[in-house]
């Protein structure tokens, strides 16, 4: 799965949005989680910004 790279700060900004913590949206963005939630923290991440690059290693 590909990872979504973000801007210092965003992540903290979207675990606030989505009332979650740092390791879930950490977790969603490298995307080793595929839950509902990841794909919203995923989106949003892309709409404020964030860029997806491809993730080969997925560990």
């Amino acid at each position: 799965m590909a990872k979504v790279l973000v801007e210092y700060g965003e992540r903290q900004k979207l675990a606030d949005m989505f009332r979650t913590t740092l390791p879930t949206v950490r977790a969603a963005l490298r995307g080793q989680t595929n839950t509902a939630l990841a794909k919203k923290i995923r989106t949003a991440a892309i709409k404020r910004g964030g860029v997806v690059v491809n993730n080969t290693n997925n560990r």
